[in-house]
């Protein structure tokens, strides 16, 4: 008798998966997920499905070769140049199912190009693999039936479609489906992934609970005095204007515009509960510019939507936090891969925009948890850079009109590209109504254009000026730089040269998530203390809806959004009758270091202080739309051209040059381990003793990768396909990994500029 063909060997301790259960797995997991993301798109409903069940059945097919099976058996590998797709992907093209065979192809690869790889003769003619020898081929056909008897033998036919999937969208959410199938059954196989079922998101008990949590919160914190009553009576007015506006059929995306301070972010999300309770939504994503934020706003959440049955550690799977990049496709590191399978997500621009235009596997795993999901993007001046709005604005739409999606573009400096030439074509541009009735929001505004006075200094300040010029203004304080290395060097001078101590504090993307979390508390208490003379140097992480509110503020140069955010940090409820914000410049020496992307919107504040100077008055949040729109005129071209491209290799179906292009961090980042009992405890071979998701973001960092490999970091690869990295050089909960890096650059033992 012929033993059970396998799908997976025996590894660490764990016995092998028969090709029976993992098969039959992943097809009843991917169309279940498909099924789920389907429910909310009529329209794509029985192509989608279709596509995604003929992938998931067929996926391993070439598995049952008895090469395959002799290198599972033995848990070894074969120089034959044997690939498992191939068989599947020629079974699903000879039935004419090309979305099918695409998908089945590139469920460990990602999405390829069609335009290069796909819409050929060689890919129709089952050479999907470019490089193997022809001799692969050729055995796939002759093999092709006796692995499909043997399929058959051991599950169930599936009847294959030929449909179409028009978009890339839509073959990204279908490679979704199934890689998290896959995944997930792989991965829980080798018990690499712990399952903890997501509770539903409950959108009207939830609803319910907020309104009681902002009753009891008015209530708890009176105003002491006529100006903080005055905002108090705007916050209420903001929350009652999203709690109570009407849920229209047509009107899938909302702007939101009301500035700092005035509770954006209980407001919005009682709009999308209430949103999400009359169409039966499943999730609720809030996408955040920088990641320190996430921590404040997720404290909010868990606090204000708990239901009374819920504990504060069943919260934890209500409201999940996503800081940074936990994604993987390895066997030994996939059980710590973040899924976005909770029903309230809160994380990162980076990682919710790049994921729209991911093509690798591990990105997309989580991609299909989005159909059917009201999305928050907040600050959303800061999302992403200019020239990659247009096509993230295509996927946004193509969410909300075919995967029932209600999208809020929100943010105290709201830049309104949607209208605008330049942006999109002509025939893409919309009118995008108000989250806000216009008389709320014009009370809001008028309260804002007194509260803090906007100046500049024109001058290149060194170090030590500028620690001058920062201490002969009253505090408390707050220094943002533009770089992770600048603001490490100023805080360091300030504490360590200059004496000044605990008188200085420091927040950047240095610092793991859990010890930013700290810094931002004990800043809350010092700034509740009413506490005057001292600091807190930082980057543009805590630029955006960080709940800070200091006397003075100064914003390296970059843009009229970036400092007007800056302002919302700064006498944020009225406080204070003379809050300053300073634009400032240093002269790129000492350690302090030049972002490369900060210099045509540096320039465009010039332009803005002059005209604004000429016309008597400060920059406001209404010039923001035109200050981004003369980047766009100003750039010589570069990015329209990268609009362009993108727009073009979309329309081609060449998804590795999208994610390319579409990449917001120009380079790419790997996760990199600081703290110490996590370094061990995913060095154990032991599975059950890993950590975590989540404990994983909390003791990382995420670093360059292209610096890692060059030697000048004190860090060593963990193994792991190299997905994962230990710190292993100086770090401390003051400058983080910064510690480690200004003693190499004082010895000048390292050139690299930590952005």
């Amino acid at each position: 008798m012929n033993p059970e063909p396998l799908a997976h060997s025996a590894r660490n301790g764990m016995s092998e998966q028969s090709y029976r259960d993992h098969a039959g797995n992943v097809l009843r997991y991917s169309k279940a997920f498909a099924d789920a993301a389907a429910v909310f798109s009529p329209k794509q409903r029985e192509a989608f499905v279709a596509v995604v069940e003929s992938a998931a059945a067929y996926h391993d097919l070439g598995k049952l070769d008895e090469v395959f099976q002799d290198v599972l058996r033995h848990n070894r590998r074969t120089n034959r140049g044997f690939n498992h797709v191939d068989a599947g992907t020629a079974n699903l093209l000879r039935q004419k199912a090309g979305e099918a065979a695409a998908i089945t192809f590139a469920h460990h690869i990602g999405l390829p190009s069609y335009k290069h790889q796909i819409n050929n003769d060689k890919f129709r003619s089952y050479g999907v693999i470019e490089g193997v020898q022809l001799r692969q081929h050729e055995r796939t056909d002759e093999q092709l039936s006796h692995y499909l008897d043997e399929h058959h033998r051991l599950l169930s036919a599936v009847k294959v479609k030929a449909c179409k999937l028009d978009t890339g969208l839509l073959r990204r959410l279908a490679l979704s489906c199934l890689v998290d199938a896959d995944h997930s059954d792989t991965a829980r196989h080798y018990r690499n992934e712990r399952e903890v079922p997501a509770p539903d998101l409950h959108a009207a008990e939830r609803l319910a609970r907020l309104d009681e949590y902002m009753t009891g919160l008015s209530a708890k914190n009176p105003p002491e005095n006529n100006r903080e009553q005055q905002r108090l009576k705007l916050r209420q007015a903001v929350y009652r204007a999203c709690r109570e506006r009407e849920v229209k059929p047509d009107e899938r995306i909302l702007a939101c515009d009301s500035p700092v301070g005035t509770g954006k972010t209980t407001a919005v999300m009682a709009h999308l509960l209430r949103v999400a309770a009359e169409r039966k939504l499943r999730r609720v994503f809030v996408v955040l510019p920088f990641t320190n934020i996430i921590d404040q706003s997720v404290g909010v959440y868990r606090r204000a939507l708990c239901l009374a049955a819920e504990s504060k550690e069943a919260m934890e799977n209500v409201v999940a936090a996503h800081h940074h990049r936990v994604d993987f496709s390895s066997y030994e590191a996939r059980g710590l891969a973040a899924r976005w399978d909770s029903p309230i997500i809160v994380t990162t621009a980076v990682q919710f925009f790049e994921t729209l235009a991911a093509r690798d596997t591990a990105s997309l795993r989580k991609l299909h948890q989005v159909a059917g999901s009201a999305i928050f993007v907040d600050e959303a001046h800061a999302a992403v850079p200019p020239a990659l709005w247009p096509q993230m604005f295509r996927w946004l739409r193509e969410l909300c009109d075919d995967w029932g999606c209600q999208l809020v573009l929100a943010s105290g400096t709201l830049p309104r590209f949607w209208n605008r030439p330049g942006f999109l074509q002509e025939e893409e541009r919309l009118e995008i109504p108000d989250l806000i009735k216009t008389e709320v929001r014009d009370k809001t505004m008028s309260f804002e254009e007194k509260r803090v006075s906007i100046c500049r200094e024109p001058r290149a300040l060194s170090v030590k000026d500028l620690a001058k010029f920062v201490s002969s203004k009253p505090g408390p304080r707050l220094v943002i730089f533009n770089t992770v290395q600048s603001a490490a060097v100023f805080a360091n001078y300030l504490r360590e040269d200059l004496k000044l101590g605990f008188n200085v504090e420091h927040i950047s993307t240095a610092l793991t998530p859990h010890d930013r979390s700290e810094t931002v508390e004990r800043v809350k208490k010092r700034l509740a203390s009413n506490e005057v003379d001292w600091t807190l140097v930082a980057t543009s992480c805590v630029e955006a809806g960080v709940d800070f509110s200091f006397r003075t503020a100064f914003r390296e140069s970059w843009g009229l959004v970036n400092l007007l955010q800056i302002a919302g940090r700064a006498s944020r409820s009225g406080e204070y009758d003379d809050a300053e914000v300073w634009d400032f410049r240093h002269d790129a020496g000492e350690g302090f270091s030049l972002h490369p992307q900060a210099k045509l919107s540096r320039s465009i504040l010039e332009q803005v202080f002059a005209e604004c100077g000429g016309k008597n008055r400060q920059p406001s949040p209404d010039d923001c739309t035109d200050a981004i729109q003369r980047e766009i005129l100003q750039d010589h071209g570069e990015k329209s051209s990268r609009m362009k491209e993108i727009f073009q290799a979309e329309k081609d179906a060449d998804y590795p040059e999208v994610a390319k292009l579409c990449r917001i961090i120009d380079a790419a980042t790997q996760t990199v381990v600081v703290e110490s009992n996590l370094i061990q405890r995913l060095e154990n071979t032991d599975r059950s003793q890993w950590p975590h998701s989540r404990e994983l973001m909390l003791g990382s960092v995420q670093l360059w990768g292209n610096r890692l490999d060059a030697g000048k970091l004190p860090v060593k690869p963990m193994g792991h396909d190299g997905e994962l990295w230990a710190w292993i050089g100086e770090y401390n909960p003051f400058i983080g990994y910064m510690a480690g890096i200004l003693p190499l650059m004082k010895a000048q033992k390292t050139g690299i500029d930590v952005l």
